[in-house]
């Protein structure tokens, strides 16, 4: 199977470097300071995935020339506010039997993706992964707070959903199947909506939310993203918000409690971050008094 990875930063890297261990053929299209380095001296990944230098991989940062036809499989790793435009540049160079994975931050991206290429070759996934640059030409894989989730728009587990994911298992990447996408697509964005950027406004790891002053910021966005889910009439995994806020602080935060957010990086690094897309469905209800995410919403713009 062939892959592509659109957008490889520190996340498409990593996958893309990982599949390539395993033999298949993956071509990675980032930017050119990051893709000069693999190409001269290949990739170096380091962390929980174990220690690789990958030289059968091609790094390159232009799409258009470099697009195979027959690639079997886009993983779209942008930013994404990028994700417009690489739709934009890949659908006139896509195939009818290849499909886009959305492995990125935030609520909305494959409805974007689907606009360009069809819902029947469009698919979610959730990376709740963390991944660090310590220098351009390697990532090191830090923390994990659960599997990767792949999954059909139309909610059911197909033969192509299967085989996505044991290539992943087989390349070392702990994946599953689901039938639910939009489900754990939420739960990520719960998880991230707050942790990441009070990560990035108090310039802590996420094990130092936890404490009862900084807990209490995030059980008031918990409890205003569950008022959002249900004026949406979303489905999620936890009956209440103090269900789900007790599974953050013993699940989900112990594993990662290491991890910088990556709008903190970004902003480290003098870039734009994601909070549109973490945070901005939060705040696009008028007739719902989001207070709290309101001002955090400002004030992460205000941090761009």
């Amino acid at each position: 199977m062939k892959f592509l990875v659109l957008g490889a930063g520190a996340l498409g890297t990593a996958f893309g470097g990982m599949l390539a261990t395993a033999g298949y053929d993956v071509t990675l299209i980032g930017r050119e300071k990051h893709m000069k380095p693999i190409r001269e001296h290949g990739l170096r990944i380091s962390g929980i995935w174990g220690s690789h230098v990958i030289k059968n991989i091609r790094a390159v940062s232009e799409l258009k020339s470099n697009y195979e036809p027959d690639t079997d499989v886009v993983l779209l790793t942008t930013k994404s506010f990028d994700t417009e435009n690489a739709m934009r540049e890949l659908q006139p160079l896509i195939g009818d039997n290849s499909v886009v994975i959305s492995l990125q931050n935030g609520i909305g991206n494959e409805e974007i993706i689907a606009r360009y290429v069809g819902k029947e070759r469009t698919m979610g996934g959730t990376v709740i992964t963390g991944f660090e640059m310590p220098k351009h030409g390697e990532v090191e894989v830090t923390v994990s707070a659960d599997t990767t989730k792949i999954g059909e728009l139309n909610n059911k587990i197909t033969q192509r959903s299967r085989k996505i994911v044991a290539i992943f298992n087989d390349a070392g990447m702990p994946s599953d199947a689901v039938d639910n996408i939009q489900m754990h697509i939420w739960a990520k964005a719960l998880y991230s909506a707050a942790l990441n950027p009070l990560s990035a406004i108090f310039r802590v790891e996420y094990g130092k939310l936890t404490d009862p002053h900084s807990f209490a910021v995030i059980e008031a966005l918990i409890h205003e993203a569950f008022e959002v889910a249900k004026a949406e009439g979303v489905e999620l995994f936890w009956n209440s918000e103090e269900e789900y806020s007790d599974y953050l602080r013993r699940e989900q935060i112990p594993p990662t409690e290491k991890h910088h957010s990556s709008m903190l990086n970004d902003i480290k690094r003098g870039k734009k971050t994601e909070i549109d897309f973490l945070n901005g469905v939060f705040v696009a209800k008028p007739f719902l008094k989001q207070m709290l995410y309101q001002q955090l919403f400002t004030f992460g713009k205000n941090l761009n």
